[in-house]
């Protein structure tokens, strides 16, 4: 399962995988440099995901995979800042 392929202006998140493995992917839109980050619930780390970066996460457990997902403002529906962009 995958999660965004979408990128932000002004929004910034941070994901914390805290149960399951997976696989957090970004690039800025004016590049072709993916970087990538695997994360799992046996060690905790935080990933900022700037804004101006494509992004998605990937389960790539065998279980659920729990993830907290923070970001600096919520969500406004009139103006969803958030632009369809594959990694």
């Amino acid at each position: 399962i995958t999660k965004g392929q979408h990128w932000h202006h002004s929004k910034n998140e941070k994901f914390l995988v805290v149960s399951g493995k997976g696989l957090i992917q970004f690039r800025d839109i004016y590049s072709d440099e993916i970087i990538e980050y695997y994360v799992s619930g046996d060690k905790l780390e935080v990933i900022d995901i700037p804004t101006g970066y494509t992004h998605n996460i990937i389960n790539i457990g065998e279980s659920d995979m729990v993830t907290i997902m923070w970001a600096n403002e919520k969500f406004d529906p009139k103006h969803p800042d958030t632009y369809y962009e594959e990694v």
